[in-house]
């Protein structure tokens, strides 16, 4: 039996990203997938230990693992991430305003891979690829 591909949930250094676990866990379960919570933060990062251990505890709590960067560059490293481990799926907050680009380069970096977006209501909305660019059974990125 092949093993489905995992969904990945990008959280950052603050406590409400508990709810993007909460709807990754939902995705995965839907798709009879594994769950991997991400982090990238600043490299110059001091502070959010504590934030980070409860996302930590919430993961285990989904069943994910969690993996933290520390890195100035946090969509390259999410999409390498995202490449690394063929995930299917990227669940990520809502940008607010000023917009950081962060979804806008996954996209652009990963087209194939659907982003789900979730407000701090819990309301999620999408950005699907197109047919074209559609996942399928081939990697992710061939060049």
């Amino acid at each position: 039996m092949r093993k489905h591909a995992p969904v990945l949930v990008c959280v950052t250094g603050q406590h409400d990203c508990d709810r993007l676990i909460r709807v990754g866990k939902t995705i995965a379960e839907e798709r009879h997938s594994p769950l991997h919570v991400v982090s990238v933060v600043p490299s110059d990062t001091k502070n959010c230990c504590a934030e980070l251990e409860y996302l930590r505890q919430n993961a285990q709590n989904a069943g994910a693992e969690m993996t933290i960067f520390f890195h100035d560059e946090p969509a390259y490293v999410t999409a390498a991430f995202l490449k690394q481990i063929g995930a299917q799926q990227l669940v990520t907050g809502m940008a607010e305003a000023p917009i950081n680009g962060f979804i806008e380069v996954i996209h652009q970096l990963m087209p194939r891979v659907p982003i789900a977006m979730v407000d701090k209501d819990e309301t999620v909305y999408h950005i699907c690829p197109s047919a074209q660019t559609a996942i399928s059974p081939q990697p992710i990125w061939s060049r």
